[in-house]
């Protein structure tokens, strides 16, 4: 069992990442939409190569730098300096560093101790066809983050809106949704109840303008916790 969760984890990694491609990839994806767990580890993913992205800098390499290489380009072959030699123990001891520093940077990237916990799954009301929403709640910073998996393209003129639904109450916004990435929403008001029904319904562009829900309703489920 420990193997195929390991495997598992792997696949939804390549998914998250987009390297899953062809058969593979629909294969896996129709198994994601039967299996929470799985979809939920998807979202987990996403979120830790999202965190990888955002701590990547650009750094522009000074003039020098081109200027040397359009020199050693317009040398000809024999002309052009011939690069320096190392001993091997330099590219050895690169390798190791490199490694270590892989061992060592990875599980930090990847297990934060406030990482978002996957809470819920929207389905939606029309069939799997249409995909769904991963719901994962990050208490340190009061906010949810919803992942769309396989989502449809919104028209120009529409906006997707989430609502929180008490039992016997009246729906209350929490926000506007992106279909093409994962969206965080920090909370204003008080975190959600176990229990409460999380919906996604289609509006104007922009939301809402009563305050409630006015379209569809597209996506639902329950908050686990």
């Amino acid at each position: 069992m420990k193997s195929r969760s390991h495997y598992q984890a792997a696949l939804a990694a390549e998914y998250a990442l987009g390297t899953l491609r062809g058969a593979a990839r629909i294969q896996f994806e129709r198994k994601m939409r039967d299996d929470p767990t799985l979809a939920a580890e998807v979202a987990r993913w996403q979120e830790a190569f999202t965190q990888l992205d955002n701590q990547i800098i650009p750094v522009i390499p000074p003039a020098s730098v081109w200027k040397r290489i359009q020199h050693n380009l317009a040398l000809q072959p024999e002309k052009r300096p011939a690069p320096a030699k190392r001993p091997m123990r330099g590219y050895i001891g690169w390798a190791l560093a490199a490694g270590l520093a892989a061992l060592l940077l990875i599980p930090h990237l990847l297990v934060q101790p406030a990482a978002p916990t996957p809470v819920a799954i929207l389905a939606s009301s029309a069939g799997q066809q249409n995909g769904q929403w991963v719901v994962s709640v990050d208490m340190s910073t009061r906010s949810l983050l919803l992942t769309p998996l396989s989502a449809p393209d919104l028209a120009a003129d529409r906006s997707l809106e989430l609502w929180a639904i008490p039992p016997g109450g009246k729906p209350r916004s929490l926000g506007l949704l992106n279909t093409q990435q994962p969206t965080q929403l920090t909370l204003a008001a008080k975190m959600p109840d176990p229990g409460y029904t999380l919906a996604i319904s289609l509006e104007p562009r922009g939301g809402s303008p009563t305050g409630q829900p006015t379209g569809a309703v597209l996506y639902s489920g329950t908050l686990a916790l």
